[in-house]
């Protein structure tokens, strides 16, 4: 075995071939890029010469370099590893240090002085090897190399043999200049690395000697995939000889961690927008600005956006899990009156998106994010942890025989489940226990035939990343078509049957019209998974929002009843039923936001933060401004555009805008998002 023309002994390579082995007991998780990196060293002259691996600090590129290592060697292929920390970021440097990976003479070096010379050397040797073996360049760290890049770019990689096989490993992709070119595009594989599913979690504690289910689920909820955490703790634990993670979970495996990221973060202004930006679920250049109550520039925030644990989504970016969480956490402790008071301002930034509209669709996405910042730490655990992409189709006649096989086995092979839950609040971990028979509760009236003759649609499956059936809902629509069926039938009949006649008159919709829903259930098949639990949580969100009338009747579980109550569901007082088991009363949920009662209900929500005043709409009248002015500035903090103001006021958009000129001159302040927070902030 060797690396280059260095030579090792028969005994190093012994041990080197048994940490090796070790090493790759332990890699999972990464088939994909493995077999392409296999597929690339087999083939000459490749299409994509440039493998760009990248990712957050401790996600595992460098592991992953090694991995890659060991297989050039066992290929036969020679693998030089340049790490940007392992010399002088100058051309010099560079080139005599991969003439020495390549067993180049030192004497000889010494005597060469000429840049150009030494340059045209190294080109030459590489050439040299890579006509007689298979050759990869690995750069390491490559966020380092700073002035470099543009010398490697457009002076070294191009000269190379067109054989050798180069890797790009760092936190950030290659782009710039390496995209612009469509050379460069051409030649680029972007590889990027991300967390491990929790599947590659399970093999990962499994090869570790940790097989137990409940400590399996416990540390794949708090490391949430990440590599380099999950070591750490796996290490705390096997250390430690403990089985109760509570003691092992390390704080200072956390604090690790986040050290490890925060090298990215130079100054104390940078290191309170990251702050800021791990308050919030996810964030965009507006939000910030408002929650900072200071605009944040454009060169700023593109420098956070550019973070290795910041990632762009839909809707906006987000850091990452464990980075928002150990922040928020440690803020939280640190400022805690700071840290109250960013988030009651991003409550009140989606409050007034959602009270300004006049249309559910118009704030569904608000809505979801506004039920992150105003739920406690029930409705976090469950609905905003780890989100995969399960996907929901219709039943119909492809799939009913997977439905019936699904729910055969809920109501016949149902497993006790033990749900742990953090208060990010109290650092308290606590757990919700659910029995089989509770479990199979979930299922115990769902009758496909009798569902779909109701209406097609109403029960929908859920599927996980291997294409199995892993969940299932049943949310009939309250309209003409249906209220018979639920003033009969189990889990909906006592509650309908309780309304008086003009209620059930205003339900009972034309068909096509629908006045609610009613939730029979949602129902996965493991509550203790993170990721399908976050799934069908959301699910039920998203019909609060979606929906100004929603009743529920879940079996009487601790989780579910405190998970209903936590999302301002009111509970139905005498009006229950014993359609789970003829002992247990199962309570009413419902939620009610039709007309006038929506603002009622953000109100109430709001109102638990202490912001009632600014629930009602009041901005406590400022002296120095006119009686026109306060009216213009109320509506503005309720959310109103400069048009809707003058419509509001009965005026024209331009008397609007020269009111606004006048409070922010009183004022001394520069823009709507400074006055907003002023008048918030006076409310208080």
């Amino acid at each position: 075995m060797s690396d280059g023309d260095v030579k090792v002994t028969e005994s190093e390579e012994c041990i080197a071939a048994k940490i090796e082995q070790m090493e790759r007991h332990y890699m999972v998780g990464r088939e994909n890029e493995i077999g392409f990196f296999l597929q690339q060293l087999a083939m000459s002259g490749q299409s994509k010469r440039v493998l760009n691996i990248y990712g957050t600090g401790g996600v595992g590129k460098s592991y992953l370099l090694d991995e890659f290592r060991g297989l050039a060697a066992n290929a036969k292929a020679v693998f030089l590893l340049m790490d940007s920390r392992g010399f002088s970021h100058t051309p010099n440097d560079f080139c005599t240090e991969l003439l020495r990976m390549l067993g180049y003479p030192a004497e000889k070096l010494g005597r060469i002085a000429e840049p150009q010379t030494l340059l045209e050397l190294c080109h030459g040797v590489l050439r040299e090897k890579a006509d007689n073996t298979k050759l990869v360049l690995a750069l390491d760290t490559f966020e380092e190399m700073n002035d470099m890049e543009n010398w490697l770019r457009e002076v070294f990689l191009p000269r190379l043999h067109s054989d050798i096989l180069i890797v790009v490993a760092g936190r950030f992709p290659l782009q710039g200049l390496w995209l612009s070119s469509p050379a460069w595009r051409h030649w680029i594989h972007r590889m990027p690395i991300g967390d491990l599913d929790f599947f590659s979690v399970k093999q990962y504690l499994d090869r570790s000697g940790i097989s137990e289910e409940p400590m399996i689920r416990q540390i794949w909820m708090k490391t949430r995939g990440h590599p380099l955490t999950l070591s750490l703790i796996v290490s705390t634990t096997m250390v430690q000889n403990v089985q109760d993670l509570a003691i092992a979970d390390g704080i200072e495996v956390f604090e690790h961690v986040v050290r490890t990221w925060l090298t990215e973060v130079p100054n104390d202004e940078l290191r309170e927008l990251v702050e800021t930006a791990a308050v919030l679920r996810h964030f965009n250049q507006e939000l910030l600005s408002c929650v900072l109550d200071q605009a944040v520039t454009t060169d700023l925030f593109q420098w956070l956006a550019g973070l290795s644990f910041v990632r762009r989504v839909d809707r906006g970016w987000i850091l990452h899990d464990l980075m928002r969480d150990a922040i928020g956490h440690e803020l939280r402790i640190r400022q805690p009156e700071h840290y109250n008071r960013l988030q009651q301002r991003c409550i009140m930034y989606y409050y007034n998106k959602m009270t300004r509209s006049t249309q559910r669709k118009e704030i569904a996405w608000e809505g979801v994010e506004w039920h992150y910042y105003i739920g406690d730490h029930v409705v976090r655990n469950f609905c905003y942890q780890k989100l995969s992409p399960y996907r929901m189709e219709p039943l119909n006649s492809s799939n009913w025989t997977e439905a019936e096989r699904y729910l055969e086995n809920r109501r016949t092979n149902s497993q006790e489940v033990c749900i742990p839950l953090l208060n990010p609040d109290t650092g308290e971990l606590f757990e919700y226990a659910i029995s089989p028979e509770e479990s199979s509760q979930m299922v115990k009236h769902i009758h496909l035939q009798e569902l779909h003759e109701l209406e097609p649609g109403i029960v929908k499956l859920m599927r996980d990343q291997q294409g199995s059936i892993c969940g299932l809902t049943a949310i009939i629509p309250i309209h003409a078509g249906t209220l018979d069926y639920l003033c009969a039938r189990p889990l909906s009949s006592a509650y309908f049957q309780s309304l008086p006649e003009n209620e059930l008159r205003e339900l009972r919709e034309a068909e096509g019209h629908i006045a609610g829903y009613f939730v029979k259930t949602i129902d996965v098949a493991d509550f203790g998974d993170v990721t399908i639990r976050t799934t069908a949580g959301l699910t039920f969100i998203s019909l609060l929002i979606s929906s100004d009338y929603v009743v529920a009747s879940p079996p009487d579980l601790p989780f579910l009843n405190d998970f209903h109550l936590s999302l301002g569901c009111e509970q139905t007082g005498d009006i229950v039923h014993y359609d789970y088991d003829a002992n247990t009363p199962a309570p009413y949920y419902v939620l009610d936001t039709r007309g006038a009662k929506l603002q009622r209900y953000l109100n109430k929500m709001v109102e638990s933060f202490g912001l009632s005043e600014h629930s009602e709409g009041r901005t406590n009248d400022l002296p120095m401004l006119s009686a026109r002015e306060n009216e213009v500035a109320r509506l503005l903090v309720q959310g109103y555009m400069n048009q809707e103001i003058a419509a509001s006021l009965y005026v024209s958009e331009i008397t609007v805008k020269k009111h606004l000129s006048a409070i922010y001159r009183k004022l001394g302040i520069k823009n709507r998002t400074q006055l907003v927070n002023r008048l918030l902030n006076k409310a208080q």
